[in-house]
C-alpha cells in the first residue's frame, strides 16, 4: 500500500460511521417546533375571527359628518359655514389655462388669539371624475380678499367672508353642478415624535363633508 492510499484509509477510519436512515438533527428541530407553529396559527385565526365578528372588518362610514350648505359648524379652534362654490377657465403665471375653483363662505376663530387655518385643512372633490386637489391655493379673507400671510381670523369678531381657492389643470375635469368639500376635524394633540409636549390643532382621520352647488362663471382667458 502506498503512502497515500493509507493517509487516506486512517482519514477514513476516523469518521464515524452514520447510518444513512438516520433523520438529520435539523429535521427533528423542526418536529419538535412543529407544536408550537401550531398553536401560534390558531391563536392568530382565534383573533382574525373575534375581530370579523365584532365588526371589525366592516366598512366603516362613521368618519364622516355631513354638513349641509350653508350650515354652521364648529371644527376646533374654528366656526366655519361654506354655502356655494365657483369653478372658471383662467390662466396661472405660466400662461396655462386651468380650472380656478372658488369655495364660498364664513369663518372665525372662537380662541382668543389670532389664527390662519392650514392649507391642508380643506380637500375638494369633483364626485363624477374623482379628481381632487389637497391644499389650497390661497385663503381670502374678509371684503377686501386679503390673502397675503397676515390674513387671519382676529378673535372677538363676529363671521367674516371667507373664501377658499383651489386650481385644477383643465384636463382634470369637466365642471358640473356639485362640488364635494371635506375639511378635516382637529383636535388637539401632542404632535411631536417624541412626545414633549409640543401640543397643537392637527388634524385626525374623521371629516366634515358639504355637497355644496357649483355655479360655472364665463372664461377669463385675457
Amino acid at each position: 500500500m502506498t503512502k497515500a492510499a493509507a493517509s487516506t484509509d486512517q482519514g477514513a477510519a476516523a469518521v464515524p460511521h452514520q447510518d444513512v436512515g438516520t433523520p438529520p438533527v435539523v429535521e427533528s428541530r423542526a418536529r419538535r417546533a412543529w407544536p408550537w407553529f401550531l398553536a401560534t396559527g390558531v391563536a392568530v385565526a382565534l383573533v382574525v375571527g373575534l375581530v370579523w365578528a365584532l365588526g371589525g372588518f366592516d366598512y366603516r362610514d362613521d368618519l364622516a359628518t355631513t354638513i349641509r350648505p350653508g350650515q354652521r359648524f364648529t371644527n376646533g379652534p374654528y366656526e366655519f359655514s361654506f354655502a356655494s362654490a365657483t369653478v372658471q377657465k383662467t390662466k396661472n403665471y405660466k400662461d396655462e389655462q386651468q380650472w380656478e375653483v372658488v369655495v364660498i363662505g364664513t369663518g372665525r376663530t372662537t380662541m382668543d388669539e389670532s389664527i390662519r387655518p392650514a392649507n391642508d385643512l380643506f380637500v375638494v372633490k369633483d364626485a363624477r371624475s374623482g379628481a381632487y386637489q389637497e391644499e389650497t391655493q390661497r385663503q381670502l379673507f374678509g371684503l377686501g380678499e386679503s390673502s397675503g400671510t397676515g390674513s387671519l381670523f382676529t378673535p372677538g369678531l363676529a363671521p367674516i367672508r371667507y373664501q377658499l381657492v383651489f386650481e385644477f389643470p383643465v384636463s382634470a375635469f369637466e365642471p358640473e353642478s356639485t362640488l364635494i368639500l371635506v375639511a378635516w376635524e382637529l383636535e388637539w394633540r401632542d404632535t411631536s415624535l417624541l412626545k414633549v409636549g409640543d401640543y397643537r390643532w392637527a388634524a385626525t382621520h374623521d371629516y366634515y363633508r358639504m355637497d355644496l352647488p357649483l355655479k360655472r362663471l364665463p372664461d377669463d382667458l385675457d
